[in-house]
């Protein structure tokens, strides 16, 4: 009686010790080394960036917000249009006030203030089913018309601040 009890006694203690070595395993963080690692990280330098924000009829904009994706740093226009935010080359900042067309800029140079002109832009008020040459128009119109507000913008002056 006492051979067939040992010996399931050693299967069973055999078997408890494979679930624990696996389970040891399973929970053992696996670390990988894929390489050569950069020693210096890349340091991104932002520098404080300036900008106007005009309206369709070139008046200044107050209160929109300019966030910086990067780092979701928001700030807000102040009553001649004006913002400051820490931006760096490649960054992209986002501009949004209600009665406007959201716009998004990528930064290109940080040495160049980054003006904008907001306004309601007709291919957001497309209907959903809208045709591609639909489309193609409204886009034409909406470059056109910045074109000819930006030309005005700086016959009058107004990114002089």
């Amino acid at each position: 009686m006492k051979k067939p009890f040992l010996l399931l006694l050693s299967v069973l203690l055999a078997f408890l010790s494979k679930t624990v070595s696996a389970q040891e395993r399973v929970d053992t963080p696996i670390e990988h080394d894929v390489g050569i690692r950069d020693p210096k990280p890349k340091v991104i330098n932002s520098v404080l960036l300036t900008g106007r924000v005009i309206g369709v009829n070139l008046e200044n904009v107050q209160g929109v917000s300019v966030t910086n994706i990067r780092t979701s740093e928001k700030v807000n226009t102040d009553s001649r249009g004006v913002y400051h935010v820490n931006a760096a080359k490649g960054d992209t900042l986002a501009f949004y006030i209600a009665k406007y067309s959201k716009d998004i800029i990528i930064v290109k140079s940080v040495k160049d203030n980054l003006d904008l002109i907001l306004f309601k832009r007709k291919v957001d008020d497309l209907p959903a089913n809208h045709s591609q040459s639909d489309y193609n128009k409204a886009k034409k119109e909406d470059n056109e018309l910045y074109r000819i507000l930006e030309k005005d913008a700086k016959l009058e002056e107004k990114w002089k601040y």
